[in-house]
Parts: structure tokens; C-alpha cells; sequence
């Protein structure tokens, strides 16, 4: 009886054995694909991206002036000298005038406007997020706009469009990793809302608060760019180039105010839902209240 036992028993321990390196192989692999990603993710988002984006701000706040007068004053000139060489009325001249008051006060209120749309920001109290969505999301538009800018270059042949959609591609990528590796740069960190309404704000809110906080280095960078090709274009067509300055000079000044706007409407509308939405259950609690009396 005991032979049989043996025999019986052994083939059980036969069958076990290959499940077991089975699932040691699948665990390796696993655990090879969870470093790497850790390994990728940590090489674009684990650095000072706060005191870093902190520094930019402080020195684009200081010297966007300066751009700004420039294309100003090289809008007023190009207009100026377009007026006269087709004998325009003298108001299309003191039209003109007026751009050099509007660059005037742009160039004063830029950094201020600036100031002010980052503090919704910078002084808000971080809105809780969950730190797995955090994750997915940073995979997810992160690594996953990294394979679909590749996979666009190689399904369309490299063709103009796939580079654009690339090089948008390749911009967004890295900064989802930087923005949920580092939460507190757009107001947010590691946590669970109170409930599903705050959960879906939060969500909603998100690239509005995105780009309050990275609104002063893109308008930086835009400002640059958009001297540049006015200059440049003052060889081909003056008229175009007028306006090219013309809205580099305005626009630090006007957008940041709009989105400052934005952003307090859309948080009065949406405070004002969560107030509804809230209602029943203080009625409840009310009921509630009176009842224990």
C-alpha cells in the first residue's frame, strides 16, 4: 500500500514543478518590464522640476519687458512707415500712436499678469488625486505619446504631417511625466477626494491648472519665437510682420488675464453644482438632526 501511495504521489509533484518555473519566469518578466518603465519614467521626472520651473518663471518675469518694448516699437515703426508710404489717413497714424500706449502698459503689466494667473496655482490648496490615476495617466500620455510618435513616423512614411504630430508629441510626452512626477507644480498631490463631485473636479480642472502654471514659460518661449519670425518676415511682407509684433507685444498682457477669468468662471459654475449636488444629503442630515430631538 505504501508503494502505491509513492506512485500515486509522484506524478503531483512531477506536474507542480513546471508550474512553479512557469510562474518564476512570468514574475521575472514582469518585474524586467516594471524596471524599466520605473527606469524611463525616473530619468525624465525624478530631477528639481519645481525649483527649476520656479527659476525660469523669475527670470522670463524679468526680462519679458524688454522683448515685448521691442516688438512694440518695431510693430509702431513698421506700421508707421506702411501709413505713410500709402497715404493713409492721420488716423490710421495715431492708430499706430496707440500701439506704442498698449506695449506701454503690456510691457508694466505682463509679469504681474503673470504673477496672477501662476498664484491660482502657487497659492491654492493642492487638490487630491489618486496616486494610482496619477500613474496611469503618466504612462499612459507619457510613455504611450513616446510609441505613438514613433508609430506615426513609421505608418506615414515620415511624411511633413507625421513629424508634426511627433514633435507635438514628443513635447507633451515628457512634460505629463514631469507634471505627475512632480503633482504640486499644477496643484495637485497624492491623495482621495471626499467624493466622487470633487474626484470629477479635480479631473476637469486639471489642464485648465496645467496651464496657469506652465502659462509663463510657454509665453516666454512664445514671446521669442514670435520676435523672431516677425523679424524675419519683415523681408517678405512688412504688413504681416506688423501684426506678428503687434500681437507679441499684447498677448503676454491679454492671455494671462483671460485664462485668469476662465478659470474663476469655470470654478463658480462648478462650485455651484458641487452646492446642488450637496443639498439632499444636508437636507438629510438636517432631517436627521431634528429627529434625534
Amino acid at each position: 500500500m505504501s508503494n502505491e501511495s509513492i506512485t500515486e504521489e509522484a506524478p503531483a509533484s512531477t506536474s507542480a514543478e513546471p508550474t512553479s518555473v512557469e510562474a518564476k519566469l512570468t514574475d521575472g518578466v514582469i518585474k524586467k518590464v516594471d524596471g524599466i518603465v520605473e527606469k524611463i519614467l525616473g530619468a525624465v521626472g525624478d530631477h528639481p522640476w519645481e525649483q527649476w520651473l520656479a527659476t525660469a518663471n523669475a527670470f522670463i518675469g524679468k526680462y519679458m519687458p524688454f522683448a515685448i518694448a521691442l516688438s512694440g516699437v518695431l510693430a509702431f515703426l513698421v506700421g508707421l512707415i506702411f501709413a505713410i508710404r500709402y497715404n493713409m489717413p492721420i488716423s490710421w497714424v495715431l492708430a499706430w500712436l496707440c500701439v506704442l500706449v498698449f506695449t506701454a502698459f503690456s510691457m508694466h503689466l505682463s509679469p504681474k499678469a503673470l504673477v496672477l494667473a501662476r498664484s491660482l496655482v502657487e497659492k491654492g490648496e493642492p487638490d487630491a488625486m489618486r496616486p494610482e490615476l496619477m500613474y496611469i495617466l503618466k504612462v499612459l500620455f507619457g510613455l504611450g505619446g513616446l510609441v505613438v510618435a514613433v508609430m506615426a513616423l513609421l505608418l506615414q512614411q515620415f511624411s511633413k504631417d507625421a513629424w508634426t504630430q511627433a514633435a507635438v508629441l514628443a513635447v507633451i510626452s515628457p512634460l505629463t511625466i514631469i507634471v505627475f512626477s512632480n503633482p504640486r507644480i499644477v496643484g495637485l498631490k497624492e491623495g482621495y477626494p471626499q467624493n466622487g463631485v470633487e474626484e470629477l473636479i479635480t479631473i476637469l480642472m486639471f489642464p485648465l491648472k496645467a496651464l496657469l502654471a506652465l502659462l509663463t514659460t510657454v509665453l516666454g518661449i512664445a514671446v521669442v519665437a514670435g520676435f523672431v519670425y516677425g523679424i524675419v518676415k519683415l523681408f517678405t511682407s512688412a504688413e504681416f510682420a506688423s501684426v506678428i509684433l503687434l500681437a507679441t507685444a499684447v498677448i503676454p498682457l491679454l492671455l494671462p488675464l483671460a485664462v485668469y477669468l476662465a478659470y474663476l468662471f469655470l470654478m463658480f459654475g462648478l462650485e455651484f453644482y458641487r452646492a446642488l449636488v450637496s443639498i439632499p444629503r444636508r437636507l438629510e442630515d438636517v432631517r436627521k438632526a431634528i429627529s434625534d430631538k
